[in-house]
């Protein structure tokens, strides 16, 4: 993954399982990459018989256990082994939370656009700036803009930061038609339920820690 460091590895930066994405991989695909794959947990979760999963990975000890996971596994970030990927090949691209971590992620998912068969699909997950914890904890009462070493929305290797509707613009701009936009990872605190309900759906979105999204490039 983009800006990796050891820190990361000791709270489950590369082995992340991440089942609530599990739903939004299509059931027809059948050749699948997964970018910052980290150790390939995810991808382990996506074998099938019938299916081919590549991964690609930037921490090199973390690479090194996905080509146990994946059918192939490229070590660096997705710009510079892009020209290595087969093209137009790839039923659904994933980038869970990677595109953050990422200094230009809309010319990143131009480039995915190539990478796609005619069914193929892109999906991500990527932390929504809106949460109601950073708004209300870091925003509003803390009053500051302060990155974290230990993860989080303001974890020190996030380079860009999005909310629900930056997001959905930045996939139309690259040519994506919107199939699936869905919040995740809801706050559970009744005190931040009863903040947003209070608002009368102006924070609904704000919600949501993460906005799972799945599309398709506009041929």
């Amino acid at each position: 993954m983009d800006q990796s460091t050891s820190h990361k590895t000791e709270i489950g930066y590369f082995h992340n399982q991440r089942p609530e994405m599990l739903k939004y991989i299509p059931e027809n695909a059948l050749k699948i990459l997964e970018v910052g794959c980290g150790e390939g947990v995810f991808c382990n979760t996506l074998k099938r018989p019938d299916r081919e999963i590549w991964g690609v990975e930037m921490n090199p000890n973390a690479a090194q256990k996905a080509i146990e996971v994946c059918q192939f596994v490229l070590e660096g970030d997705f710009n510079s082994i892009y020209d290595q990927l087969p093209k137009k090949e790839f039923d659904c691209i994933i980038f869970n939370d990677v595109l953050e971590h990422i200094y230009a992620p809309w010319d990143t998912i131009l480039l995915v656009k190539s990478l796609l068969s005619d069914k193929g699909v892109l999906v991500t997950s990527i932390p929504n700036f809106r949460y109601i914890d950073n708004l209300i904890t870091e925003i509003l009462f803390r009053k500051d803009f302060r990155y974290k070493p230990e993860g989080g929305i303001l974890d020190d290797t996030h380079i860009r930061f999005f909310t629900s509707k930056s997001m959905l613009r930045m996939f139309k701009e690259q040519g994506y038609e919107i199939l699936t936009h869905q919040g995740i990872r809801p706050c559970k605190s009744w005190k931040e339920k009863l903040f947003i309900a209070l608002t009368f759906g102006f924070l609904k979105d704000a919600r949501y820690k993460q906005f799972a999204t799945v599309a398709k490039p506009i041929r």
